[in-house]
């Protein structure tokens, strides 16, 4: 004790000793290791850490974005493959399926007989695939006047499977003033599935 004890006079009689400036210095010199201590033991590890929390952020804010706008194009895609669907499902039930081919041709001649129209001519044609679905053709000859022409077409256009009037001709009569018209209607039904090559080719 008394060996610490005069260690720690000679340091404040050293101490005393020194002039004003040296004070100063030995003060200032002081508090930069301390400064220095504490940048290379603590603070420095720390603004490391710093940076790399900081990076780590950055790279995640970075990936939430990237991972909201995936989102955002799926949920769109969602509702474009819903509309689609929703399209899709309403055109099938504006195309006859095949057991409702027979009726719905029948009711194509019926309609002219309706509306006074002479049918000479009632043919249906080979079907006509497609890749998801096939034309049904069918070629009628009729005769009547203009206005029960008009009428005809007129509830073909209404009736609620897809008909397309194609290969439209008129022809006069000599001995009447009725007119001869000849025409193809075409209705169209879905193909499941698709007919493979070599059926196709065998088809053919």
């Amino acid at each position: 004790m008394m060996k610490e004890s005069t260690k720690l006079t000679g340091l404040q009689d050293k101490f005393t000793a020194l002039t004003q400036a040296q004070k100063v210095l030995l003060f200032v010199a002081t508090i930069l290791v301390l400064g220095a201590a504490f940048y290379f033991l603590t603070y420095k590890d720390l603004r490391q850490q710093a940076d790399k929390l900081a990076k780590s952020v950055a790279e995640q804010e970075k990936r939430l974005v990237t991972v909201k706008q995936a989102v955002a194009r799926v949920e769109a895609l969602q509702v474009e493959i819903a509309q689609a669907d929703a399209d899709f499902q309403q055109l099938l039930r504006l195309l006859p399926d095949q057991k409702e081919l027979p009726g719905l041709l029948e009711s194509v001649s019926e309609l002219g007989a309706q509306v006074g129209l002479e049918n000479i001519l009632f043919q249906p044609q080979a079907e006509q695939p497609r890749e998801f679905y096939a034309a049904i053709p069918v070629r009628l000859d009729l005769i009547g006047t203009y206005h029960e022409l008009g009428v005809f077409f007129d509830k073909v256009s209404k009736l609620d499977r897809i008909l397309k009037v194609e290969n439209l001709s008129l022809t006069r009569q000599k001995t009447s003033p009725r007119l001869q018209v000849g025409c193809t209607v075409v209705t169209y039904r879905f193909i499941d599935k698709p007919p493979q090559p070599e059926q196709a080719g065998k088809k053919k």
